[in-house]
Parts: C-alpha cells; sequence; structure tokens
C-alpha cells in the first residue's frame, strides 16, 4: 500500500514537474524574445552608433588638409550641447551640407578642416551659441569624368573620389597599343594643366606622374605621333563589331579599335589553325569582298576570313600519320600500275 501510493505521488510529482518546466521554457523564449525586441528597439531610438556600409578601399588615411569634399560625400555630424545631437548626411548635388532644424551650408571644394570650421560657425550663428561641433567624413562619393585619346573605351567613366590616373585608364579599358604613355594631359577647372608619364610611374612609382583625379578634370591620352593621322581617319563611334570567321581557333565578333590590323583581329582570335593560310585572306564588306593587302584599314562591321591551307584542301582533316599513308598508297599504286 505504500508503495503504490509512493508511486502515485511520484507519477503526480513528475507531470508537475514536466508542466512546470515546460510552462517555464514557453515563458523564457517569450520573454527572451521581448527582452530582444526590447533591446532593438531601444537601439534604434537611441544609439548613436551607425552602421554604414564599407564600400571603399584607400591606400592611405584621408588627409582632412587635402582631401577635397563634393556632392555625394557621406558626412557624420556630432553637435556637442545640452542635447547631445548626430547626423548622418550627404553633400547635396549642389554642395551644400543639409543640416536638420539648422539649414544649408555650401562646403564642396572644400577639405575637411575648413568646412568643419564653417559648419561650426553658421551652427552656433543660427541655432546652438555655445555648440562643439565635430565632423567627419564617413563614405567617399563618386563621380564621372570624361577620358578621351588613345584608350580601348573612351567615354565618361565612374570613379571615386581617391582613384589615381593609372585606375582611371584600367577602367577605360587600358592604353591603346598606339598609345603615348609619356604626354598624357589632365586638364583641371581654374587650375593649369599637367603631363603625366605613366611610363616614369611604372619606372619609379612617382606618384606626381599618377595623381588623384577630381570633378571636371579631363584625361587625354594622345597617340603616337607617327599613328595620329592613320588612326584618326577610322576613329569612329560605330559599334558594329569586326568578325574573324574561318580556320582560326575562336571564330567570334570583336569590339572595332581604331588602329587594329587584321593580324591583331586573327590573334584575340587565338590565332590560325593548322588548315589556316596567310594566302587569300580576304575582307568582306558590305557585300564586296576584298583582299586585306588592298585595304588601307579595317571599318566596323568588316568580316575577316581566314582560307584553308592547301594541305587541308588536299586531304582534309587528316592525321600526319594518315596523310603519310595515303601517300605511300597512291605511290604504291602507281608502282603496281607501271609494272
Amino acid at each position: 500500500m505504500t508503495l503504490r501510493l509512493f508511486k502515485s505521488m511520484f507519477t503526480n510529482s513528475s507531470k508537475y514537474l514536466v508542466q512546470l518546466l515546460t510552462f517555464n521554457c514557453i515563458i523564457t523564449i517569450i520573454l527572451g524574445q521581448n527582452i530582444n525586441d526590447m533591446g532593438l528597439n531601444t537601439l534604434n531610438k537611441h544609439s548613436k552608433i551607425f552602421r554604414l556600409p564599407e564600400e571603399f578601399v584607400v591606400e592611405s588615411a584621408i588627409d582632412p588638409e587635402t582631401y577635397i569634399l563634393g556632392p555625394g560625400d557621406k558626412i557624420g555630424l556630432s553637435i556637442i550641447t545640452s542635447t547631445n545631437l548626430s547626423y548622418v548626411m550627404t553633400i547635396t548635388p549642389t554642395g551644400d551640407l543639409w543640416i536638420p532644424d539648422v539649414g544649408a551650408v555650401y562646403i564642396s571644394g572644400m577639405n575637411i578642416h575648413t568646412a568643419e570650421a564653417k559648419v561650426s560657425q553658421y551652427i552656433q550663428e543660427n541655432r546652438f551659441k555655445l555648440a562643439e561641433v565635430i565632423m567627419v567624413v564617413l563614405n567617399i562619393r563618386n563621380f564621372k569624368i570624361q577620358v578621351i585619346g588613345a584608350v580601348i573605351n573612351p567615354g565618361m567613366i565612374t570613379v571615386s573620389s581617391i582613384e589615381r590616373l593609372s585606375d582611371i585608364i584600367r577602367k577605360a579599358g587600358g592604353l591603346h597599343k598606339h598609345a603615348d604613355e609619356n604626354n598624357i594631359s589632365i586638364s583641371r577647372t581654374n587650375k593649369p594643366n599637367i603631363t603625366c608619364s605613366l611610363r616614369s610611374f611604372q619606372l619609379d612609382g612617382d606618384l606626381i606622374n599618377n595623381p588623384i583625379l577630381n570633378e571636371r578634370n579631363v584625361i587625354n591620352v594622345p597617340y603616337l605621333e607617327e599613328q595620329v593621322q592613320d588612326i584618326k581617319a577610322s576613329i569612329s563611334y560605330n559599334q558594329s563589331l569586326v568578325f574573324v570567321t574561318g580556320f582560326v581557333l575562336r571564330p567570334k565578333g570583336h569590339k572595332f579599335i581604331s588602329g587594329l590590323t587584321v593580324g591583331d583581329y586573327i590573334a584575340m582570335s587565338g590565332g590560325m589553325t593548322d588548315f589556316g593560310s596567310e594566302n587569300n585572306i580576304l575582307i568582306y564588306r558590305n557585300g564586296v569582298v576584298l583582299k586585306w593587302e588592298s585595304i588601307d584599314r579595317l571599318k566596323p562591321g568588316d568580316q575577316i576570313n581566314i582560307p584553308a591551307n592547301m594541305k587541308y584542301r588536299m586531304l582534309g582533316n587528316m592525321s600526319i600519320l594518315q596523310t603519310l599513308t595515303a601517300i605511300m598508297t597512291l605511290f604504291l599504286t602507281y608502282q603496281a600500275a607501271i609494272n
């Protein structure tokens, strides 16, 4: 009897214990979620920590005295008064920094220290007389810059405010094979033009020949003097491809680039196969068949056709052993016929 009573009490206690543990688990989960939500809400309402995407790579820390601010730069602004205020703002396309409840301050074209002093003065004169103002750059801007002349893809190139000449030339597809890399001209607004040599930079690493570019700069890469006339005669905005067909490793279409020869396009297609012939290369242009020796230069839309050589015409796609076997067979057949 006592044993049965003990077992019954133990069973009931176990049930109650399981129910209690289950209830505690549910309460813990609910409270945990509420606590987490409270933390997130509290962080969103009161936290001064800014989480920004790190989308830039710098070669060294930005110098506040030399970095020039412009539209698109992301600015962190802290106004320390009886109530501390923190803002994350972007310089507007007009060059202004708009500060909520204070106003707009024009800071484009200034270095960081000069801009901070101007913003601080504006805030103290218009809203908080005794405020301490701290301004930092949180992210750097992108803008377009024009590249003309002897590059593969001239035009407007999107760059960041810390990229150098070599970076921009790389984004423009690289230098043309006839580019004069020693006399690259950079025109600058309200400043004298400068001439740079990427060849010298490659040799000695002198950053004077590889400067950082700003808005409204124009990069002009000249062609080598002996190639200027021929290049100018072939320059076209036409985007039609130059096609290479026939006995090359990779028949395909290629972007038209002024100054490139038939040999250049064949090389871009991997070169000729063993069955291709350098003789009688044909150029198809607007339905007209031309021999490549008869044309001065290629044009957009041209088709370069590499013909088969004599071996392929006579024997087809046969290996050397098959070729020798065929020749020996013909020879033995001839010998048998005359004997």
